[in-house]
């Protein structure tokens, strides 16, 4: 079931929360909306659902493999929305919070006690409780009652799942486990499902397709490693895992002209820059401020000798070892796969005093 919202814009008073943005979902994939705080992303999922609608006089349409649902009531939409919160009734059991949602349908087509009950069992078969039925929302953990909340979506067999923020509540141990199991999970059923998020490492592990927005736009759409190695603008590049800016650090020149134009930002990310004790083809000087070397990588806070901005690389322990890096002293680094922006509204930030060599 594939979707395609179009001409969406949506305000509330005098925030503006979407600016007449296009949005399509394939069918099957598993598709996140990532950006910060207040970037639209959960405006632009519960108007997918039904629960928020386009601005009036605005144009805006919400289609479901080619059929408008814009003026669709939510509940007959065929969506499944899975809360941050869970939103679990604490006073029913597992059983009957996966089976609500069943039992609440017209006596037309609701189905019988036993198909209910079999549904559910599936269901929590599916979603790795077996067993738990008879238990209230408060014996569980956080990620048990997450699941509980995806199989009570599931129950009535939606077309799309909708999942707003769904590891948000948890702990980064058990956030870390839920998505593998997401992963898996939507290998298993291939729904067409998009989810909300503001954590670049969840969307980019668990996405077929990522959908970064920021200031009621989306900024950039594509493959998470695609998104992540080519951003085609500086949030989606700053956004998107560390990164260093330089505005006045010139660049090796490579032709006649040099790299970087008057006006530009260079952006590069801390793991593709090379260090060396010696100048060699494309380096610059940089003076070694400090060395970070817990973890399985080392991050080595560089100052760039004739402009003083700060620079962070991050490389081997074997580098580390070799070059014997101490404060002040003066080293070369290659800047490898740097990206250059012109005429973005960034303003530039004033380092601290640093130590030259």
């Amino acid at each position: 079931m594939s979707i395609h919202a179009v001409n969406i814009r949506k305000t509330f008073g005098q925030y503006v929360a979407l600016e007449n943005l296009e949005l399509k979902v394939p069918t099957g994939g598993l598709t996140a909306l990532l950006g910060p705080s207040g970037s639209g992303k959960t405006t632009l999922l519960r108007i997918i659902a039904g629960l928020e609608f386009p601005d009036a006089g605005s144009n805006g349409r919400v289609s479901f493999h080619g059929e408008d649902v814009t003026n669709t009531p939510p509940g007959e939409r065929g969506v499944g929305f899975v809360f941050q919160h869970y939103a679990l009734f604490r006073h029913l059991t597992v059983f009957e919070n996966v089976a609500f949602g069943l039992r609440i349908r017209p006596r037309a087509t609701r189905p019988n006690n036993r198909e209910i009950t079999d549904r559910v069992n599936k269901l929590l078969e599916l979603v790795k409780l077996p067993g738990l039925g008879g238990r209230y929302p408060k014996q569980l953990s956080g990620g048990q009652r997450q699941r509980v909340a995806l199989a009570r979506a599931l129950a009535t067999e939606p077309k799309v799942l909708l999942l707003d923020e769904p590891f948000g509540a948890l702990d980064a141990k058990v956030r870390k486990e839920l998505r593998r199991w997401l992963r898996q999970f939507h290998e298993s059923i291939h729904m067409t499902t998009v989810f909300v998020t503001h954590d670049q490492e969840e969307a980019l592990e668990l996405a077929d397709e990522v959908v970064v927005m920021n200031n009621a736009k989306i900024e950039q759409v594509g493959p998470p490693q695609d998104v992540y190695d080519h951003p085609g603008t500086p949030f989606v590049f700053e956004f998107l895992g560390n990164v260093n800016r330089l505005y006045e650090t010139p660049l090796p020149q490579t032709a006649d002209e040099p790299l970087v134009p008057p006006g530009a930002v260079t952006y590069v990310r801390p793991h593709d820059i090379e260090l060396r004790r010696e100048p060699f083809p494309g380096s610059i000087p940089v003076v070694v401020h400090h060395v970070f070397s817990a973890g399985p990588w080392a991050r080595v806070q560089l100052v760039t000798n004739h402009t003083g901005e700060w620079l962070d690389a991050e490389v081997s322990h074997e580098v580390i070892e070799r070059l014997q890096p101490k404060y002040a002293q003066l080293i070369h680094a290659c800047l490898h796969r740097p990206r250059v922006f012109v005429g973005f509204p960034e303003s530039q930030p004033t380092p601290p005093a640093a130590p030259k060599a």
